[in-house]
């Protein structure tokens, strides 16, 4: 059974590196970025969305301006025309808990032939609490001696963060093949003492791939949105936009430290497809700054503002419907 699993990462040591440290306050940035735009839009279309891109280059030009942004990547993209705008797309963050989306998608990957497996059941020892290390904490939590099904630990892994459920999966499943699904797809990373980095715009694939479910059968792309609509980060983007917009998406933090073990600077990051009538979009923000407080407020006001404005473009179309997950994803 372990050998046709294939499942997850190579070694329980990137878990380490995906894991976020605590908070603490850093100094204030004065180097500003420069901000690279770029886009893929149709002649015809440059009125609608154009004026999302300006947003877009406004809000972080405000955020870095203030001097507690040091580097922000942005990417937009329309899910009914493919359309894309993007500011700085190609820079590489530390993914952090990003990571646990490509994982999962291995996971489904390997399942697809074999649902059954979700079934599979595994204890949950307790040995090391890694959620110790987690800023943003697991709101609920693994019990120790306690069996969850593969299933569960995934959705737990990823609606809650649950590095206790990554690590789960790890010890259980040590496998190299999350870096060939990377190869497989041409998905460019660095491995860096922080963990492993990756732009911004190479990780909106993953989104990408699971709306269109190109890379997973109905059911599993479906299982795998259902575990990101659940995301329990109310910190983002869903404070930005109303209770009844369905947003699939991860959150990953890290706190940078200096060659002495000092922290030099925070990293938040999500990215989240926003369902949302019949103009579907993802919306991913990266960001670099003081602290995780501060940009947990950047990545709701971009949100906000990115929102409001395809709100304002589309106020016009007809049969405007909350979206859900029959409508949206067809």
């Amino acid at each position: 059974m372990k050998s046709a699993m294939k499942i997850i990462l190579p070694v329980l040591g990137l878990l380490i590196l995906a894991l976020s440290l605590g908070r603490m306050p850093v100094k204030r940035f004065v180097q500003k970025p420069r901000f690279d735009i770029e886009y893929g839009i149709s002649a015809t279309d440059k009125n609608k969305f154009m004026p999302i891109l300006e947003i877009m280059k406004e809000d972080a030009q405000m955020e870095v301006d203030k001097n507690e942004v040091k580097d922000i990547a942005l990417y937009y993209r329309d899910l009914n025309s493919g359309e894309w705008l993007s500011i700085n797309k190609d820079e590489k963050f530390v993914l952090a808990s990003l990571i646990k989306v490509p994982l999962m998608m291995e996971c489904l990957d390997s399942m697809e032939s074999h649902p059954e497996w979700l079934k599979k059941r595994i204890r949950f020892a307790g040995d090391k609490d890694w959620t110790s290390q987690q800023d943003i904490k697991p709101k609920k939590t693994l019990q120790r001696g306690k069996s969850y099904s593969l299933d569960e630990i995934m959705y737990r892994m990823i609606a809650y963060s649950d590095n206790n459920a990554m690590a789960m999966l790890l010890d259980k499943f040590p496998s190299d093949l999350l870096f060939q699904y990377f190869a497989e797809h041409n998905i460019d990373y660095d491995e860096t003492p922080d963990g492993l980095e990756m732009s911004l715009g190479a990780y909106a694939w993953f989104f990408e791939t699971l709306y269109n479910e190109s890379l997973h059968d109905n059911a599993m792309s479906r299982k795998a949105l259902s575990y990101l609509a659940a995301e329990d980060f109310s910190q983002g983007m869903h404070a930005a936009v109303p209770a009844n917009v369905v947003v699939e998406s991860k959150f990953g933090e890290k706190l940078l430290l200096d060659e002495n073990g000092k922290p030099k600077c925070a990293q938040l990051h999500e990215v989240g497809i926003v369902l949302d009538g019949n103009h579907p979009f993802i919306l991913g923000i990266m960001s670099d700054g003081a602290d995780l407080t501060v940009l947990e407020k950047v990545i709701q006001h971009i949100t906000h503002d990115v929102y409001e404005e395809i709100e304002h473009n589309a106020s016009e179309l007809p049969d405007k419907t909350n979206c859900t997950h029959s409508q949206c994803h067809a």
